[in-house]
């Protein structure tokens, strides 16, 4: 899930919640969130001055990071149109 709001900063800025209900062990949460950040920074436009916040809804792990990688790709492209 990805919550968009527009920002005075004049740079987009990135927030998560990776819930321990959600995601319990420790080094799958940090995995997520480094998976996040690394899409956010390929993808994300640097012109548009946003803040952007992801919030995990389910498991993301090393077994289904591409599938979670190309799902926040498609969002953040939904979100230049």
């Amino acid at each position: 899930m990805v919550y968009v709001r527009n920002n005075e900063s004049g740079f987009a800025r990135l927030g998560m919640v990776v819930s321990k209900k959600t995601i319990p062990k420790a080094v799958a949460r940090n995995f997520a969130k480094r998976l996040v950040r690394e899409v956010f920074r390929c993808n994300f436009p640097s012109g548009q001055a946003l803040d952007v916040v992801v919030r995990a809804k389910r498991q993301l792990d090393s077994e289904n990071s591409a599938e979670g990688r190309q799902a926040l790709v498609q969002l953040l492209q939904a979100m230049k149109a």
